[in-house]
């Protein structure tokens, strides 16, 4: 039991490893490109604040498993696996929220490109006006 317990830890520290080292590239990033969109960055850093919460949550779910085994077995190991449970579903809370900033994000990029492109079209539309009006009339 021991050894599972450790096991599960340990590979609770190392996804927590490997995403704070992802977020910390993240937010390197984000500083080497001062020229990027001021909205793009915001949410970049926005997204790496609500990761970072899921991180140090997954750190306290791999603390509270590695203890488990020195719990005793009453109403109060109960409460401990409760808690536990809680903060699963608070990192579930946390990626459904990131989820639909994503979302969010992506579909308002999507707006700013298809207003870009009707603009663009309405440029078209009215440069070739512009040249069919100033053509003069095909000789018969």
């Amino acid at each position: 039991m021991l050894f599972a317990t450790s096991l599960l830890a340990l590979t609770l520290v190392a996804t927590a490893w490997m995403m704070h080292n992802h977020h910390l590239h993240t937010v390197k990033m984000v500083e080497q490109h001062p020229e990027w969109d001021p909205k793009k960055r915001n949410f970049l850093l926005a997204q790496v604040h609500r990761r970072k919460k899921v991180t140090f949550t997954i750190m306290a779910i791999a603390a509270a498993v590695l203890l488990s085994p020195i719990i005793p077995l009453n109403l109060f190991f109960v409460a401990y696996w409760g808690v536990i449970c809680l903060l699963v579903l608070w990192i579930v809370l946390l990626a459904t929220i990131d989820m639909f900033a994503t979302k969010n994000y992506i579909l308002s990029l999507r707006d700013q490109r298809i207003a870009s492109r009707r603009a663009l079209e309405e440029e078209v539309k009215r440069m070739r006006e512009e040249v069919a009006t100033t053509e003069p009339p095909a000789k018969e």
